[in-house]
């Protein structure tokens, strides 16, 4: 028997105007969280009405599937793009909804066989409405059936060219027309706040960013090497920071702007050119804290990577957390540059972070720094100065900028994993 090819054509609003169009989104971990569920849920939601501003959609339905139906696929790849920087969901798809019945959704399945043109396939069906007379293995012999009635195309259950999902919900059945990963990771503002130090290279945006899809909401420190620096790399991270307000468009962050020119300047007089980068990082630790008291934020985040760059390394490290009063959170630690560039490539910031700047770190320091500054030394330059009271001026000449919020796509650049 000759193989018959469906012959349905065009986008889905065209071809069922009776099943509606729809992304259905399901929660990932969030969904676990005992009796924290509901806090975790609702603040998942917030967060997801915040990523849709301005786009035709509402959301649905409760628990850990929502439904937001949508006119058309134009404004369900709209929606997905912006879901994808939701943290909470584990995926996203694009269905098409209609009636609870094996021959309507067949109907309706013949959009993916359109664009596919599969050689086998395999129905794939959950059942939330466990009330449904038929089970799920029984709705896919018939939903295959139905199929095979209209394409003669043959079931593989091992290795499918098409895998067709169907879910049976209350009321509707949801057909699959595209599956799109989630952001996964928890909903922004369930782990507390954080204040992340943005200097306006590649590691730390990234930083900010796994901080976040770990619930931290993030606010953004950078630290300028004024008066003797040009306002460069603040004009970087301040772009950086507008990208990183996608990913909490319910409450996006301010970027404190701290001159820290001054206070390196000081540091430097005291001290050995070997040691004096890992005494700023000392010191940016303490305004880092200061700033962090008034903004409530309860840890502080970096873009370090062990044994990146001398500053890095595990005995500079901890002199570094040895001079912070909050938790420095480095979720970069084990990565290496490369996974760092693709990272940041997947946003679309990375040729932006490559832009030539003068980084304030480097201010007054020597080519050669040491890999273990001896905690002797540290203490000795520090006790020429008072580096609290220091701390305090930073945090309180610390200047807000408001970087907004970018919801457009994401362009992701060609060295992207």
């Amino acid at each position: 028997m000759a193989k018959a090819s469906p012959t349905v054509t065009g986008t889905g609003a065209d071809v069922h105007p009776e099943a509606p169009v729809c992304v259905l989104t399901k929660v990932g971990e969030a969904s676990l969280k005992g009796r924290n569920r509901r806090h975790f849920l609702e603040v998942l939601r917030r967060n997801l009405k915040a990523a849709l501003a301005g786009v035709d959609a509402r959301v649905q339905s409760g628990g850990s599937v929502l439904v937001i139906p949508v006119n058309d696929e134009l404004a369900a790849d709209e929606v997905a793009s912006r879901i994808e920087r939701v943290f909470g969901f584990a995926t996203a798809s694009v269905c098409l909804r209609c009636e609870r019945d094996s021959e309507r959704i067949a109907d309706v399945a013949m959009l993916a066989f359109a664009r596919r043109r599969p050689e086998s396939f395999a129905v794939r069906v959950r059942r939330r409405d466990k009330t449904f007379p038929l089970t799920s293995q029984d709705l896919e012999r018939e939903i295959g059936a139905a199929i095979q009635r209209r394409t003669a195309l043959p079931v593989d259950l091992s290795t499918p060219a098409l895998q067709l999902r169907v879910e049976l919900d209350v009321g509707y059945a949801y057909v699959h027309v595209r599956e799109i990963p989630g952001a996964g990771g928890l909903p922004v503002g369930t782990s507390g706040k954080a204040v992340s130090l943005l200097s306006g290279g590649i590691d730390s945006p990234v930083a900010s960013l796994l901080a976040m899809k770990r619930g931290l909401e993030v606010d953004y420190l950078h630290f300028s090497g004024e008066p003797y620096l040009d306002p460069t790399a603040t004009t970087k991270a301040q772009a950086q920071a507008k990208v990183l307000n996608g990913f909490q468009a319910a409450r996006p962050a301010a970027m404190w702007v701290v001159p820290f020119g001054n206070q390196q300047r000081m540091l430097s007089a005291v001290s050995h050119e070997s040691h004096r980068i890992v005494l700023y990082r000392r010191q940016m630790a303490r305004v880092g804290c200061a700033l962090a008291r008034r903004l409530g934020a309860s840890a502080l985040v970096t873009g370090d990577s062990l044994g990146q760059v001398s500053s890095q390394t595990l005995p500079n490290m901890t002199s570094v957390d040895d001079a912070s009063e909050l938790p420095m959170l480095r979720p970069l630690l084990t990565w290496d540059k490369r996974e760092v560039m693709a990272k940041a490539a997947s946003l679309g910031i990375l040729s932006l972070s490559e832009l030539p700047a003068d980084d304030a770190c480097p201010l007054f320091a020597g080519a050669k720094q040491r890999t273990a500054v001896p905690r002797g030394d540290l203490l000795e330059a520090e006790a020429q100065l008072d580096l609290d009271e220091l701390a305090e001026t930073g945090a309180d000449s610390a200047r807000r900028v408001e970087p907004g919020v970018f919801l457009g796509r994401l362009e992701r650049e060609s060295r992207a994993g």
